[in-house]
């Protein structure tokens, strides 16, 4: 039975996820997923063990979340994960029976107040095919978080099947986090980045719009397109010969084609940012991701150097204050009370690489949902050594031909 002093508070980072959920109570949309597909025989018990003992050292995974009077705060339950196994070779089509399997586990509401916060499969389509699924409800895990606890499982299971010792466990506890933030709000940082933010935005433009707003959907639509060498070589090239590094390079191409889509020249769009540099969550997995606003102003005149130096600039203006969370920003300029937010589209670059080797096998990690898409998600990221353009975008607002369109744009 739990008592108030087992409890622990939760995270502002946590806290969004949750108001988030509460908007949408019904909906499964804030699950979060990726699969890494392994090719070879796998050695099954190993692989069970080493989910096994990562997942129960995952201390995020196993809350289960309460609102009262006092704010909201996460109950600590006893670990026990084990890795489900759903043998699909008898199928007449395996991998199609796979991917229906995970969107049906996709549609089932968790409730981070009574149920298990992950759920984690393995999926074989082949005797030397397999899917290992990762399933968490995003109040508990980001992509960087993703990313830990998939390569901890897979240098355990390496270890494992190598007769290697076995790696130590590092301390993945939250109590660090949660004390770095309080630190955070006491010691005048949280007092500096809020007079930054609300005077950094008291002239900011409004949101691009591509297409009149719609409602919120469970579901999304993707699109993704894989950049060829030469695709890949001549973009780095314009960045170098723009005197600009790739970040701020691609920011700048993406800010350009939001201007064509929208036809606006002033528009602020959502930046997503690790949030743990400096902080203990470098090493912890957790929800700790933020989302803040960039402002872009385009001038005729401009060139691509000219408007990646701006963004560049801009970054550098904002970097310090990146702790100070979206939510917060909100509600500092009144906008959370009529449910109004500060951008439409969220663009993401993500240009460091994520491997997660496992020992005797060839893996491939394959993304499926960061959870709900309010408008229009872009990123630019490297995946599995291939630079890739993803699109995330609201059905109610996009179909899958628009989608295909503005990516050829």
């Amino acid at each position: 039975m739990n008592t108030i002093s087992d409890r622990v508070p939760a995270s502002s980072a946590q806290f969004g996820i949750w108001m988030g959920q509460q908007m949408a109570p019904l909906s499964p949309c804030y699950l979060t997923a990726e699969t890494i597909a392994l090719s070879g025989v796998l050695d099954l018990a190993a692989l069970s063990a080493a989910v096994r003992d990562v997942l129960n050292h995952s201390a995020t995974l196993h809350m289960r979340f309460e609102m009262d009077d006092s704010g909201l705060w996460q109950w600590p339950q006893t670990p026990a994960a084990a890795l489900e196994y759903v043998d699909f070779r008898q199928q007449a089509d395996p991998d199609a029976a796979a991917q229906q399997w995970i969107q049906q586990s996709l549609a089932i509401l968790c409730d981070p107040t009574r149920d298990l916060l992950y759920r984690s499969a393995l999926l074989q389509t082949a005797d030397d095919q397999q899917l290992w699924y990762l399933q968490v409800h995003h109040i508990a895990l980001d992509g960087f978080g993703y990313g830990l606890i998939c390569q901890a499982v897979a240098a355990r299971y390496s270890a494992i099947v190598q007769g290697l010792p076995l790696p130590v466990l590092p301390d993945w506890s939250l109590d660090k986090v949660l004390q770095a933030e309080k630190t955070y709000k006491d010691n005048g940082k949280f007092s500096q980045d809020q007079a930054f933010w609300i005077a950094h935005m008291r002239h900011a433009p409004g949101s691009a719009t591509i297409d009149p707003a719609q409602e919120f959907s469970d579901e999304v639509l993707r699109h993704s397109t894989r950049l060829g060498a030469a695709k890949l070589s001549a973009l780095q090239l314009a960045a170098k010969q723009s005197g600009q590094d790739w970040g701020s390079w691609m920011l700048a191409a993406i800010s350009l084609w939001l201007a064509k889509q929208s036809g606006q020249r002033q528009f602020t769009f959502g930046l997503p940012v690790k949030n743990r540099l400096g902080t203990p969550a470098i090493n912890i997995p957790c929800m700790a991701m933020n989302i803040v606003p960039m402002s872009v102003y385009i001038d005729p005149a401009m060139s691509m150097q000219d408007l990646s130096r701006q963004l560049a600039q801009s970054m550098k203006t904002i970097r310090p204050h990146l702790y100070y969370r979206y939510g917060w920003i909100r509600a500092d300029l009144g906008l959370l009370e009529v449910q109004k937010h500060l951008f439409n589209q969220a663009v993401n670059i993500m240009p460091f690489d994520r491997l997660a080797p496992f020992a005797g096998l060839h893996s491939v990690i394959h993304p499926i949902t960061a959870g709900p898409v309010k408008d229009l998600n872009v990123s630019v990221s490297v995946l599995n050594t291939e630079w890739r353009v993803g699109m995330e975008a609201n059905p109610n607002e996009y179909s899958m031909d628009i989608l295909n369109e503005l990516q050829d744009e």
